[in-house]
C-alpha cells in the first residue's frame, strides 16, 4: 500500500549520550502507544423520553466546505429515534454545545452555550421535534435561536417549561444563574426579577447543574458550590419568583459534604414522595475519587432513613468512580430500587458503570460491565420502557452511552440491561478508510511536551503520551485547519493556515502556549508576493529568524518558487543573500502553489537544496544567511550526472551535523523496490566508504517485495533513521524504522531483533500493529516517537486501522 504524506524538517541537536534499542517503551501513553484522536465526534449529553418518543441531545463536531476558515465547530446536536432524524445547529463563531433538552407540545427545546472568541453565553434552541427542522422565520425569536450575554463566561446546563414560560439553569461568571423566556416569543421575560434573571451567590462560586419546577410552582436547583478551599453538593428550593424558600434547608440551601475534599454533583431525581436524590462523585484521595449518592427529605434535611447519615460514598474498584445520572423503579417484589449509572476508570480510558441499590443504600447489584469500545465508555443517561420488550420488565432500563472507538468516530449508543448488564453494541464504528489516518507531522519540545498534526488538526501530547488538555480545547487547537508548523522562542508555535485539499496557505499565525492565536500579528508580504502562496516558515534558533517558502507564480521577475527570512516582528530580513533577500530553491510538481519541501533541508548548519535538469541533479548549498558555500563543489553547486528513469524515485535530501549530505530514492526492480541512500561529504564528492561504493540499500526480501520510504531523520550522533513501510504478499503491510550506521550498514544494536529494525510486526504483536510508519519525531533524550497507521487484526474479523502514536527506547 503506497500512500502521500507531508514529510517535515525537524530542527535542533540533542546533546545527551545515545543508548538505543529500537523497542517500544511501555511506559508511554496508553501502554507503548497512544491514540491519535479524531475530532468527527457525536457527544450525548442528555436525552428526553417523552410523548411516547426518545429524544437526545449533545454536541457534534461539523466539518466545514473549502470556503470556511474555521472548520470543525461543535454545533448543537438533535436526534430522534423513531424518525432517525439527526440535526446539527450551529450558533457561535468558535462553537456550541447543548447540555439539556426538553419536549413540550411537538417541539424540542435545547439549552447550552455558544462561543465567540474566547466569550460563553447562554444559548437556547428551538427544533420541530419530529424532524429537527428550525420553526419558520419569526415564530420564536427570528430565528429561533436564543444568545444571552451576561459576563464572558455563561452557560446554561437545564431547562424546564411551565406556564408558557421557558426557565433554563446553569452558570454566570462565579454565580449561578436562572434565566426565564416567553415560550411564545423566545424573548427574555423581564417581569422576572425585573431583568428577566436571577443570579445566587451560593459560596464563592457555584454553578446549578439540575432545575425542576415542581407541582404548586416552586423550584428545587442542585449543582456543585465551593467554599474557597473545596467544593461541595448543593440543592436549594425557590419560591415560584425565584426567591429562597427558607422553610428548606438552612435559609434554603442545604449543603452536602461527603469526605472534606471536593465533591461535584451530576445528577439530581425528585421522588413521589418529595424526596430529593442526589448523585455524583467525591475525592477520597488526590488520585481516587468514588461515586457519590445523597438524599434529602422535602424540607432540606439529610434523610438518614439512607445509609443512616443521609449520603454515601461507593467504591467501584477503580482510581476514578462516577455516577452520571440516577433513577428510581420498583422491581417485582414493589421493592424500590436506585439505578445509578456513570463510569469508572481504571486506567487511561473510562468504562462503562452500572449499580443497583436498594431505597436504604444498601448494595442490590453492581455489573462488571465489558467495555464497549477500545477507548471512553461513559453511561450519560437512561429511561424506562423506551423499548418494547422493557414494558414486561419492570427492572429494565435503555442507557445511553458516549462510545470513542479506536479513535474513529465518536458517537452515542442505547442499548438495554438484562439483569443489570448490558448488551455490547453490535459495531464499533471503526473507518475503514486509510487516506485520513496517517499522522503527518511529530515535533517535541524542550521540556518534553509534543506536538501531533493529524488531519489538519494540531494537538498536543504531555512526555508521558497523554493528551495535554491545557492546550487549545482539551488538547486540540480547533481553530483552523493546520498542516505545518514550527516551534517559537516562549513555547509558540508558527503555523500557516491551510483550507483542506489546497496546498497554500491562507495567512500565518503565531499560537501561544495556550493553543490561543495571538491577535494583531501580521507577516509583511515578500517583494509584492502574495502571503497565500506562503508554504511555510521554518524557525532556526542558530539565526533567531524565520525562514519562509513562497511560491510565486504569478510574479513577473522572481523565480518560482523562493525563500526569504523573517524577523520574529513579521518583517522582511532584508539582509538576507547578500542583501538580495530571497534564494531560488526547488522546483513545483505542476502546481503553481505547490512547494517540494523534500527537496530541500534546512540544519543548524545551513541549507541544502537538490534540483534535477535533464541527465543531471544539481545540490545547492548555502549557509544560514543564505549565502554559497565556498568549500561545497563549484562555489557551492555540485552537478552530478546521472540517467533520469521511472525506476528511481527522489524522495528526500538531508545535511547531518558535520554536513554530509544524504540523497534517499526508491529503486524499482523486479517488480519490487528498495530504498537507497547516496551520502555525500561536506566538500561534495560521493563518500566511497558509505555502504556499497557511497550507496546504502535496503530491500526486505530478495522475491516480490517491496519497501517504501516514508520520512528520514539524522540524530545526533549523525546515525539515519528512516521509516516507512514494507511490502510482502504472505505477510501483507506493515511499518518499519532502520537504524543505519555512519558508515552505512544497519546498527544491529537496534530493534526488537537486533537487525537495525524496529517493526512490531515482528517483535510485538502481529495482530495489532503499525501497518505504515509515515513520520518520526526526535526527542532531548534520545527517543524516537513514531507515528502511522495502525492495522488490527480480531480473530474471525475484518482488520481496523487506526491511528497511532509509539514510543521506541
Amino acid at each position: 500500500m503506497k500512500k502521500n504524506i507531508i514529510l517535515v524538517l525537524f530542527l535542533g541537536l540533542f546533546t545527551s549520550a545515545f543508548s538505543q534499542q529500537g523497542t517500544l517503551d511501555s511506559n508511554f501513553g496508553l501502554g507503548e502507544y497512544s491514540f491519535v484522536e479524531n475530532e468527527n465526534n457525536e457527544v450525548l449529553t442528555a436525552v428526553e423520553f417523552a410523548n411516547g418518543n426518545l429524544y437526545a441531545t449533545g454536541y457534534k463536531t461539523i466539518s466545514s466546505d473549502y470556503r470556511d476558515y474555521f472548520p470543525n465547530k461543535d454545533s448543537f446536536f438533535f436526534y430522534n429515534r423513531t424518525t432517525n432524524k439527526r440535526t446539527e445547529i450551529s450558533i457561535g463563531d468558535n462553537g456550541s454545545r447543548a447540555n439539556a433538552i426538553k419536549y413540550h407540545e411537538n417541539y424540542i427545546y435545547l439549552a447550552g452555550y455558544s462561543k465567540d472568541k474566547n466569550n460563553k453565553s447562554i444559548a437556547v434552541v428551538k427544533l420541530h421535534a419530529e424532524d429537527g427542522e428550525i420553526p419558520n422565520q419569526g415564530d420564536f425569536n427570528k430565528d429561533s435561536k436564543i444568545i444571552t450575554d451576561i459576563t464572558n463566561d455563561d452557560e446554561a446546563n437545564a431547562i424546564d417549561i411551565k406556564n408558557n414560560k421557558i426557565w433554563v439553569a446553569g452558570k454566570s461568571g462565579n454565580q449561578s444563574i436562572i434565566v426565564r423566556y416567553n415560550l411564545s416569543t423566545g424573548y427574555i421575560d423581564r417581569t422576572f426579577n425585573q431583568k428577566g434573571f436571577i443570579l445566587y451567590n451560593i459560596g464563592t462560586k457555584s454553578e446549578i447543574k439540575q432545575f425542576k419546577i415542581l407541582s404548586d410552582d416552586k423550584m428545587i436547583i442542585a449543582g456543585t458550590a465551593s467554599n474557597g478551599v473545596n467544593t461541595d453538593f448543593f440543592v436549594a428550593k425557590l419560591n415560584a419568583d425565584g426567591s429562597y424558600d427558607t422553610s428548606f434547608g438552612i435559609n434554603g440551601v442545604l449543603k452536602i459534604d461527603f469526605l472534606g475534599t471536593d465533591d461535584r454533583l451530576n445528577s439530581m431525581k425528585i421522588l413521589d414522595n418529595g424526596k430529593i436524590l442526589l448523585g455524583g462523585y467525591c475525592t477520597k484521595t488526590p488520585t481516587n475519587i468514588d461515586a457519590t449518592i445523597a438524599r434529602v427529605n422535602a424540607n432540606g434535611t439529610l434523610d438518614t432513613t439512607f445509609k443512616s447519615t443521609g449520603k454515601m460514598n461507593y467504591e467501584g474498584g477503580t482510581k476514578e468512580d462516577v455516577f452520571n445520572y440516577l433513577d428510581v423503579k420498583k422491581n417485582n417484589w414493589n421493592e424500590e430500587i436506585i439505578h445509578a449509572i456513570g463510569y469508572k476508570k481504571n486506567t487511561n480510558y473510562k468504562d462503562v458503570f452500572y449499580v443497583t441499590f436498594y431505597a436504604d443504600g444498601s448494595l442490590e447489584r453492581s455489573s462488571n460491565v465489558s467495555n464497549l469500545s477500545f477507548y471512553n465508555d461513559y453511561l450519560i443517561g437512561g429511561a424506562f420502557g423506551v423499548y418494547p420488550e422493557e414494558e414486561s420488565s419492570s427492572g429494565l432500563m435503555t442507557m445511553f452511552a458516549n462510545v470513542f472507538c479506536r479513535e474513529s468516530s465518536g458517537y452515542f449508543q442505547a442499548f438495554s440491561s438484562t439483569s443489570g448488564m448490558p448488551a455490547l453494541p453490535s459495531s464499533c464504528g471503526e473507518t475503514s478508510s486509510t487516506d485520513l489516518l496517517n499522522v503527518n507531522v511529530i515535533k517535541e519540545r524542550q521540556d518534553g511536551k509534543f506536538y501531533v498534526v493529524y488531519q489538519n488538526k494540531l494537538k498536543r501530547y504531555l512526555s508521558n503520551g497523554n493528551i495535554d488538555l491545557s492546550f487549545g480545547d482539551n488538547g486540540t487547537f480547533n481553530e483552523m485547519f493546520v498542516s505545518q508548523f514550527d516551534l517559537l522562542p516562549d513555547n509558540k508555535l508558527i503555523v500557516p493556515i491551510h483550507k483542506p485539499g489546497i496546498s497554500t496557505s491562507q495567512y500565518t499565525v503565531i499560537i501561544d502556549d495556550n493553543g490561543k492565536i495571538v491577535d494583531n500579528f501580521e507577516f509583511k508580504k515578500f517583494q509584492g508576493a502574495d502571503l497565500q502562496y506562503l508554504n511555510r516558515m521554518d524557525y532556526s534558533p542558530v539565526t533567531n529568524k524565520l525562514y519562509a517558502y513562497y511560491a510565486t507564480p504569478y510574479h513577473p521577475s522572481l523565480p518560482n518558487p523562493v525563500m526569504c527570512r523573517y524577523n520574529l516582528d513579521g518583517t522582511i530580513d532584508t539582509s538576507f543573500a547578500n542583501n538580495n533577500q530571497y534564494i531560488p530553491i526547488t522546483g513545483s510538481y505542476g502546481s503553481s502553489a505547490h512547494i517540494d519541501f523534500q527537496k530541500i533541508d534546512l540544519t543548524s548548519n545551513g541549507i541544502v537544496t537538490i534540483a534535477f535538469a535533464e541527465n543531471k541533479k544539481i545540490i545547492t548549498r548555502y549557509d544560514l544567511d543564505g549565502n554559497l558555500v565556498s568549500g561545497f563543489g563549484n562555489k557551492g553547486v555540485v552537478e552530478i550526472s546521472f540517467t533520469n528513469g521511472n525506476e528511481v524515485l527522489f524522495k528526500k535530501i538531508l545535511l547531518d551535523n558535520v554536513n554530509n549530505i544524504y540523497l534517499m530514492t526508491e529503486k524499482i526492480e523486479n517488480s519490487g523496490r528498495r530504498v537507497e541512500v547516496e551520502k555525500y561529504n561536506s566538500l561534495g564528492s560521493i563518500d566511497s566508504s558509505y555502504g556499497n561504493n557511497g550507496v546504502f540499500s535496503y530491500f526486505y526480501d530478495t522475491t516480490n517485495s517491496s519497501v517504501y520510504f516514508y520520512d528520514a531523520k539524522i540524530q545526533n550522533d549523525n546515525k539515519l533513521l528512516i521509516s516507512g513501510e514494507r511490502s510482502k504478499p504472505s505477510e501483507g503491510d506493515h511499518g518499519f524504522v532502520l537504524r543505519v550506521n555512519t558508515n552505512g550498514t544497519l546498527d544491529t544494536t537496534f530493534g526488537g531483533q537486533n537487525n537495525g529494525v524496529f517493526s512490531d510486526f515482528h517483535t510485538n504483536n502481529p495482530n495489532d500493529f503499525f501497518e505504515t510508519i509515515s513520520v518520526m519525531g526526535l526527542t532531548a533524550d534520545n527517543k524516537i516517537i513514531v507515528g502511522g497507521l495502525n492495522k488490527t487484526i480480531s480473530v474471525g474479523n475484518s482488520p481496523t486501522y487506526n491511528s497511532k502514536i509509539k514510543k521506541l527506547k
